[in-house]
């Protein structure tokens, strides 16, 4: 499944993060608009829920920006 910038964002939504959603923008990284280690492990879940693609422990410090996890799963 091919993921886009808005499923990525109806995921975040979805998680309940502390994200402030007026400065997300895709290459932002996640922890510098409020994010902290559980809401980025939240969003990840959402992630693997909607694609069904596991994501690794080793790989989850790379996808802390929109851009890192469209890349990831749709590039995989």
């Amino acid at each position: 499944m091919t993921l886009t910038n808005d499923d990525i964002v109806a995921i975040i939504e979805d998680a309940g993060t502390q994200i402030d959603m007026d400065k997300l923008q895709p290459d932002t990284a996640f922890e510098d608009i409020g994010a902290d280690s559980l809401d980025i492990m939240n969003i990840l879940l959402g992630v693997q829920e909607k694609t069904g693609a596991e994501v690794p422990d080793e790989d989850v410090e790379k996808l802390g920006s929109i851009n890192a996890i469209l890349a990831y799963v749709n590039n995989g």
